[in-house]
């Protein structure tokens, strides 16, 4: 178990199976703070894989037209990855940091005039091993992720997706569209299954403190009575 302190008090974060079978010992109001925003990773997991779906469905033959969707992707994941450092992730300057350098590359791809495919393979490979590094180092350092082993695969496919780009003599461009279209839809599934993990744990963490609230209402009736009595 991991511990770190904030404003607010001390804030414990446990494996999350320990959460789910005693929320009560593991509540306080920085963890369901941060558990309610599972909807918005629920949120990056689907537009991920639609994303991924059309990539691989529309058999993208342009340059410009994979720049473009890599480079959405990119911007709107850094941007959320912000976002969750901000809220969930136990280093944030780590998640900030990575959405920045996600941003920062969409933009640059982006603004490239003139891209060439080799150019745009090492984007794409870059990327793919950026996130997977990303994401092997979560499976290992963040508590919030469980089960870690599912994380730390996501992270090692990531980043094998990443060397074959790189790798690849004469990539070609519906190649390189497949590759980016397997990143987004494995990233994708790995992102809502997290949420749904989330979710559990927000529901566990509502209700211990429910009932705490309850108890403490319940004590503080039994003394006024006394104080009366008395």
């Amino acid at each position: 178990m991991e511990s770190r302190k904030t404003d607010k008090g001390d804030t414990t974060t446990g494996e999350l199976d320990d959460v789910l079978l005693y929320p009560a010992k593991h509540f306080n109001k920085d963890a369901l703070k941060a558990t309610g925003w599972w909807w918005l990773y629920a949120l990056l997991g689907l537009a991920s894989i639609v994303l991924g779906v059309t990539a691989l469905a529309s058999r993208i033959s342009a340059v410009s037209t994979l720049v473009a969707v890599l480079s959405v992707f990119l911007i709107f994941t850094g941007l959320f990855e912000i976002a969750f450092a901000a809220t969930i992730r136990h280093h944030a300057w780590l998640g900030v940091l990575a959405g920045v350098v996600s941003v920062a590359a969409g933009v640059v791809a982006l603004a490239w005039p003139g891209i060439t495919l080799l150019v745009l393979a090492v984007f794409v490979g870059a990327s793919l091993i950026g996130w997977g590094i990303y994401r092997i180092s979560l499976s290992f350092t963040d508590p919030m992720i469980k089960p870690r082993a599912v994380t730390l695969v996501e992270g090692i496919a990531l980043t094998a997706l990443g060397v074959l780009a790189l790798a690849w003599p004469h990539i070609s461009i519906l190649v390189l569209a497949v590759l980016v279209g397997v990143f987004f839809i494995v990233f994708g599934l790995f992102s809502f299954v997290g949420s749904l993990r989330m979710l559990d744990l927000h529901h566990a963490l509502k209700k211990a403190g429910d009932d705490i609230d309850r108890d403490t209402k319940g004590a503080d009736g039994v003394s006024e009575i006394h104080h009366h009595a008395a």
